[in-house]
């Protein structure tokens, strides 16, 4: 094991993603979103030099494309650059959206970057193989969907220091990503390896602790589903053993949040209500800018008043634009109206009109057979869209659909 040794372990930068699923109409937003991941990477160079490391170690998916923009290699290249000038060397595995079929980089990089080799895994001695405080056994994926086991390749040589594992893998068969280049913990555990810096997941976890089986997760929030923490991993190695310690490096913070507005009668009081929700991510943000999305969520007399479109369309830009107007701002993404009327709903069942037929019926309904339904027509959508998050359940969309009729239905009841 090296005397003493630190390092930062990344994975998945993403450079310039296009951020397509973001409703960023305000320029301010979306030039924000598009510097995002290089603003991420930049905090990672500032990570290494301010803790000393030894190198970086960017374990796959460093560009979004396979093609490398102009822009995401001249960016990546300045920072290698100033790494270079402090002594860190950079370590770099291909992932599935960076490959080595997608071609090489066009821009010549520093001398203190290094690629691992796509054929078969590649064995780096650092600092030299003649005096070498540790071994990074790397291997980048050839094509986009690698599909087989690259982890049973891997094996740590006998003699070697402090051996590091990079690789960008599905472990464990992850649902919500692609199956590339899958394998078990076990497989990583047999190799040898004393540390496993690994890439792919855009969550921080950690799934081993000896030795260290670690997934850093996205420097930045790419997308709705990936709100919270999003940074790096310093790895520091000494005579007491191996030290890992997250690092944040989000520049752009998301959040979704729901607003109860079982207690709001008029507009004003959804105002209110929105303006607090936003007041409280903004806090929860750590001085970063909030891509916030929201459910309003209850039932409540308020919504007859939202569910005409041009008045609730007109409610949420008012409250962009006040957001906006703030310092760090927050950004309505999205603004979902899931309210129900305000209804006795155990009058309405004990009637004996349409009405009371209709919650009958949908009460009838039970969780399993409304979930069977759902499963029936959503399956096919799922498997075409891998990790989309569908944003609703079963005994919700029954619900749902039960209270926009009884709305139509008793809508000369409420003065519509």
């Amino acid at each position: 094991m090296a005397d003493h040794l630190t390092f930062v372990h990344a994975a998945d930068l993403h450079l310039d993603t296009p951020f397509r699923r973001v409703d960023a109409a305000e320029p301010r937003v979306r030039d924000a979103c598009v510097e995002s991941t290089f603003d991420a990477f930049d905090r990672i160079v500032d990570v290494c030099v301010e803790r000393g490391a030894a190198f970086l170690v960017v374990a796959g998916d460093a560009f979004n494309t396979a093609e490398r923009s102009f822009r995401a290699q001249s960016r990546f290249r300045a920072a290698a650059e100033r790494l270079a000038e402090t002594g860190v060397r950079v370590f770099l595995a291909g992932g599935n959206h960076d490959p080595a079929s997608g071609g090489p980089v066009s821009l010549e990089m520093p001398e203190n970057v290094h690629y691992f080799a796509s054929g078969a895994v590649e064995r780096m001695a650092f600092p030299s193989e003649n005096d070498p405080s540790c071994v990074l056994y790397g291997r980048s994926f050839g094509r986009a969907r690698e599909t087989a086991n690259l982890a049973r390749e891997f094996r740590k040589a006998d003699g070697d220091p402090f051996a590091i594992g990079v690789l960008h893998a599905n472990v464990g068969g992850n649902q919500q990503y692609e199956p590339y280049a899958p394998c078990s913990l076990d497989d990583l555990l047999s190799t040898g390896m004393d540390y496993w810096a690994l890439g792919h997941i855009h969550q921080h976890q950690v799934l081993a602790l000896e030795p260290p089986v670690v997934y850093p997760g996205s420097p930045q929030g790419l997308d709705p589903n990936e709100a919270g923490e999003h940074g790096c991993v310093v790895v520091t190695v000494g005579s007491a053993g191996v030290s890992t310690e997250f690092v944040e490096t989000g520049r752009i913070a998301w959040d979704r949040r729901s607003v109860d507005l079982a207690d709001t009668t008029s507009l004003d009081d959804v105002l209110a209500a929105l303006r607090v929700c936003c007041e409280n991510a903004r806090d929860a943000a750590d001085g970063r800018p909030v891509l916030l999305r929201i459910d309003l969520v209850g039932r409540s007399e308020a919504h007859v008043l939202l569910a005409h479109g041009a008045t609730f369309e007109e409610l949420v830009a008012e409250v962009r634009a006040e957001q906006l107007a703030v310092s760090p701002w927050v950004w309505l993404d999205r603004v979902r109206d899931l309210t129900r009327p305000a209804l006795d709903l155990d009058r309405v069942r004990d009637g004996a009109d349409f009405a009371g037929d209709l919650v009958r019926i949908a009460d009838e309904i039970g969780a399993d057979e409304a979930a069977a339904m759902l499963d029936e027509v959503l399956d096919p959508i799922r498997g075409a869209a891998r990790g989309v998050e569908m944003g609703f359940d079963a005994a919700a969309l029954i619900e749902r659909a039960r209270d926009l009729c009884l709305d139509r239905l008793l809508a000369g009841e409420q003065g519509r």
